[in-house]
């Protein structure tokens, strides 16, 4: 009897023992997880501000291009203007005058 009981307590403690064990490894395990999860949220938001720092530099580069045509476009418009202006500016006076006299 005294053996039985004394084995009974001991796979009582060996039962206690692999309970104690497993919840440390779960514990362990969950830490790990929380930890692998900060490290790949972390990869991820690295990763996505390199690539919005790479795209703000393409996008900058491509609408300084941009601007560039648009003023090399309004140059050229403002240049015919003036040569517009300066070959007929003595013509659009005669023929304004004469517009408002006439009517």
């Amino acid at each position: 009897m005294q053996d039985m009981l004394k084995k009974i307590i001991e796979m009582d403690e060996q039962a206690r023992l692999v309970k104690e064990q497993a919840i440390k490894e779960k514990a362990a395990t969950e830490q790990e997880i929380i930890e692998t999860k900060k490290k790949i949220y972390e990869d991820y938001i690295d990763r996505a501000k390199d690539r919005v720092r790479k795209n703000l530099e393409v996008d900058r580069a491509n609408a300084e291009k941009e601007w560039e045509k648009a003023q090399a476009k309004h140059q050229e418009i403002l240049s015919n203007l003036d040569t517009m202006y300066s070959e007929n500016h003595d013509l659009w006076v005669n023929q304004i005058v004469e517009r408002v006299i006439n009517n």
